[in-house]
């Protein structure tokens, strides 16, 4: 099934519903697909049609959603870029995507700009704003009435998306229409939303988390989507006290920059039941500042790009247990093996690998990685974790962020829930640095709400830790370097670019 019959499906049963609002304008879900029709007909004008790569690089506005299903209507595939990416991050993604064309907003026309010259493949730039030697977005237009949704079988590709690209250069992860569409329902399921709810959207679309549990399982129950282009910590816990939201995603970044606001003690979240985190581990403290002053619990999940987006999560009938990601998604498969691939007695840590309908097609164009990646249809995932007897999952670590400190094993989360718990610590990150005697040493970069001195972070530690898990090294920053969804990021940290204070 093509997954744009979602759209068409809500929009025949409650065609006046409002679909999405934006800027305090609302869309119904009738007029959605009507602008969906149009811009579908006015695309294969231009010669997009079924098979085509086209890159769509948008900030969060309405139009990223009609240009998304407009392009998957007519059996293109669609390679989401980032629209904060600089030349070269976006020429390397068109290029290795084999991108025909591109659809791009007024945030990235600078950097696409300098790139066109080096773009090897894409063909045809569409711009929402004016910009010669673009096409005008406005120009891509046709007669809703000659619309034909194109079908599509399971395996056929629906998009393909980047990896983060934390060890070389970004891959292309194949999802397919099959793997959209049973973790669309599946999602859906689990939440158990309505129509009834709202849900604000301020996650980035381009990425997997706001994509599908944002944008595509809101179109397939009908429940409103109140878009937001920029996370403002006051702004919007102020529309999701005014608007009666009903669910929320964010990831720590967000939760811990709310905790922090004081706008948060002068608002009522009355409505708000449904708080998602995920994309990093989040904080004790955090979740617990969260329950207290917004009166939710913190709902933690886990997934990867390769796994459409999720592997475990906890329903709404399950008990939430801090630390735990909650239960594999029914209907998948999920282990927790040693090197040799042998699964690990309960309680042990391992590698997860998982398998069903929400991995992978493959890596785009990279069969080597593919296959050191899916093996007999089960995806490695790199990620170091434990289950316990009723099957809840641990993340324990990357296992590629793992720690080998004089042959004992350190894991940065366990580091890192202990300095959210200092009074004065507003974030941080634990690494692994180069040393001649114990082969590695643990080092942590903090951003301090109070000035303090590296050797009271390092006494405190030691109230709360081993000896060989306390850090040694001690960096203080005005912020950590962090990702479009807020994510902290740890790549940059290990180059040695950042400045310490």
């Amino acid at each position: 099934m093509n997954v744009t019959q979602f759209l068409l499906n809500t929009a025949a049963e409650i065609p006046s519903h409002p679909a999405v609002v934006f800027k305090n304008n609302p869309i119904t879900y009738q007029e959605l697909t009507e602008k969906v029709k149009r811009k579908a007909v006015g695309l294969k004008k231009f010669g997009i049609k079924n098979g085509s790569h086209v890159g769509l690089m948008m900030g969060n506005k309405p139009e990223y959603m009609v240009a998304y299903f407009a392009l998957l209507s007519i059996g293109a595939t669609v390679v989401p870029l980032n629209p904060l990416f600089k030349e070269s991050e976006l020429t390397y993604i068109l290029n290795d995507s084999e991108a025909e064309a591109l659809i791009v907003d007024e945030i990235s026309m600078a950097e696409v700009e300098k790139s066109t010259s080096q773009l090897s493949t894409v063909k045809k730039i569409f711009s929402l704003e004016p910009a010669i030697p673009f096409t005008s977005w406005q120009e891509v237009i046709g007669d809703a009435d000659e619309f034909l949704l194109e079908p599509k079988e399971q395996e056929e590709h629906a998009q393909i998306i980047y990896t983060s690209g934390t060890t070389g250069k970004p891959k292309g992860a194949i999802i397919t229409h099959g793997n959209l569409e049973w973790m669309t329902e599946t999602s859906a399921k689990i939440s158990e939303i309505t129509r009834a709810d709202r849900i604000l959207v301020v996650l980035p679309l381009f990425h997997a988390f706001a994509k599908l549990q944002g944008m595509l399982q809101s179109v397939y129950i009908g429940i409103t989507i109140y878009l937001e282009e920029r996370f403002i910590p006051d702004i919007i816990l102020q529309k999701l006290s005014d608007e009666k939201i009903s669910i929320f995603m964010g990831v720590p970044t967000m939760y811990t920059m709310f905790v922090h606001s004081s706008k948060i003690k002068e608002l009522e979240f009355p409505y708000l039941r449904s708080a998602g985190c995920g994309g990093a581990s989040l904080p004790m403290e955090i979740r617990d500042k969260v329950r207290a002053e917004m009166g939710v619990e913190l709902g933690e999940g886990y997934g990867q790009t390769e796994s459409t987006v999720m592997i475990s999560c906890f329903p709404t009938d399950v008990e939430k247990e801090f630390g735990s990601v909650g239960l594999p998604l029914p209907g998948m498969e999920l282990k927790v093996i040693d090197p040799s691939g042998k699964e690990v007695p309960v309680g042990e840590v391992g590698e997860i690998i998982f398998k069903g309908p929400n991995a992978m097609k493959g890596y785009y164009k990279k069969p080597e990685e593919t296959a050191s990646t899916l093996i007999d249809g089960w995806v490695h995932t790199g990620d170091l974790a434990r289950q316990d007897e009723r099957g809840y999952l641990y993340i324990v670590d990357r296992k590629k962020d793992m720690i080998i400190r004089g042959g004992y094993n350190v894991y940065p989360r366990e580091i890192e829930e202990v300095l959210y718990t200092h009074p004065d610590i507003i974030e941080g990150a634990v690494i692994g640095e180069s040393d001649p005697v114990f082969g590695e040493e643990i080092a942590a970069y903090i951003v301090m709400k109070e000035k303090r001195t590296p050797e009271e972070i390092i006494a405190y530690c030691k109230t709360k830790l081993a000896p060989y898990k306390v850090p040694r090294k001690i960096y203080f920053l005005e912020e950590l370097p962090k990702n479009a969804t807020g994510k902290i990021l740890k790549a940059p940290l290990k180059q040695k670019n950042m400045q310490p204070k």
